[in-house]
């Protein structure tokens, strides 16, 4: 049963590797929310495309929709969730925001629109760290 109701969950889970935060996405997605909205989430540069095509498959009922933004260095990060190079990985990553929209309250498909245009991006820095 969706919780169609306009039920949201937002969770901001790090800086957290993807790997270390799967069984928080798990007890997040648990809930059938009709919208959920998970933060700083790292993975690898260039796997994003790979990472959302995964969660589509494990969470079939909703729509994924990741945004990326910096790069981050793993090697600095502290939290054991070192990804192994597998040709997607150079030993960087990005922090994301994944949403994830229950098709049976978003039909057919939600529309992406970025908030911002690139020249604002420069004003906007200050709220990246």
């Amino acid at each position: 049963q969706t919780s169609a109701t306009g039920n949201v969950i937002s969770w901001n889970l790090g800086p957290l590797g993807i790997h270390a935060a799967q069984p928080y996405i798990a007890q997040a997605m648990r809930k059938k929310a009709a919208i959920v909205m998970l933060q700083e989430i790292r993975i690898p540069r260039g796997s994003k495309f790979r990472v959302q095509r995964d969660f589509r498959r494990k969470y079939p009922e909703y729509e994924c929709y990741i945004a990326a933004g910096s790069d981050v260095d793993l090697v600095a990060d502290t939290d054991g969730d070192q990804v192994p190079s597998d040709g997607y990985n150079d030993g960087r990553a990005h922090i994301t925001v994944v949403t994830f929209l229950h098709k049976r309250v978003f039909r057919p498909k939600a529309l992406v629109v970025n908030w911002h245009k690139p020249r604002e991006k420069k004003a906007l820095e200050h709220m990246a760290y």
